[in-house]
């Protein structure tokens, strides 16, 4: 069912759609919810919630129109084939990828690359201010949408933004080398919340804020002033690690018992949702193929 001019409270961004397009034995075109850790993850989220999903459906060229599938609203994002070249297996994946796992091959850099990489961060940010309905609040996962959120924030500063990271985030050693280290720290912190699957990820960039930019930062959060802009419209960005899977129902009522542990004493995040919400992670250790999401 193809819907139009619909925004919603929750805008869930992902590279991929949480469908895969399938074709039945009579050659029938439908699509089928997609195997990948992060669509399971975000069921329990998303169930019973009017919301909505922005990504990539899978196939190069013009995107089909948005549609419902399962009750859920989804608003497919375009890529060119130079584009998932570029951005995707270029960029995200050879670039990116090996510098945030600790170089396990070597890292390539292309200028060209890059700008691929922002024109389609600015395309998936277009696209979730068209579908966020004033306040909502935006969820955007991973390495591949890294200036979303700021992209996001220059344009709908009423909604509130968090961005979680499914991979580990490097060190600041390794996280130097990147020459748009700048470019994607800012990005980052264009969100009210980031998400990272460690306590050391965080750290970790943290770190990179201070040493790379100057930043400051007391305990999870950094203190950031957007460029261009007058230090009185600083703002202060949370960066912290948050229970990986954990079961959302029920969790603020558990004891806060010394000997408890860390995940079961953690209040879930309160900034997504008025209500419980739940961070969740893939736990993705490999790059994922174009194919897959």
């Amino acid at each position: 069912m193809t819907v139009v001019g619909t925004t919603f409270d929750l805008v869930v961004a992902a590279n991929r759609l949480p469908v895969d397009r399938v074709v039945d034995a009579d050659g029938v075109r439908g699509w089928q919810r997609s195997p990948g850790g992060l669509v399971t993850a975000m069921e329990p989220v998303m169930a019973g919630r009017e919301a909505a999903w922005v990504g990539w459906a899978g196939e190069p060229g013009t995107p089909p129109e948005p549609f419902r599938e399962k009750g859920v609203y989804l608003h497919p994002v375009g890529l060119s084939p130079t584009e998932i070249q570029e951005y995707y297996e270029g960029f995200s994946n050879d670039t990116l990828w090996p510098i945030f796992h600790d170089v396990i091959v070597p890292a390539a850099f292309h200028r060209n690359w890059w700008n691929t990489y922002r024109r389609v961060n600015d395309r998936f940010a277009q696209a979730v201010v068209a579908v966020a309905a004033p306040g909502a609040t935006v969820w955007v996962h991973d390495y591949q949408l890294q200036l979303v959120p700021a992209m996001v924030r220059a344009i709908r500063p009423d909604v509130r933004i968090g961005w979680f990271n499914h991979i580990p985030f490097p060190p600041v050693e390794l996280f130097s080398q990147l020459p748009w280290r700048r470019a994607l720290i800012e990005g980052l912190l264009g969100a009210d919340f980031l998400g990272f699957q460690r306590t050391a990820d965080a750290e970790n960039f943290l770190r990179s804020c201070r040493r790379l930019l100057s930043m400051t930062t007391k305990g999870d959060t950094v203190t950031f002033t957007p460029p261009g802009e007058d230090p009185s419209t600083s703002r202060t960005v949370r960066a912290s690690a948050v229970p990986i899977s954990v079961d959302f129902r029920g969790l603020d009522e558990l004891p806060a018992h010394p000997r408890s542990s860390p995940a079961r004493r953690r209040s879930v995040p309160r900034w997504a949702t008025r209500g419980s919400s739940c961070w969740a992670s893939t736990g993705s250790t490999t790059p994922r193929g174009s194919g897959t999401g």
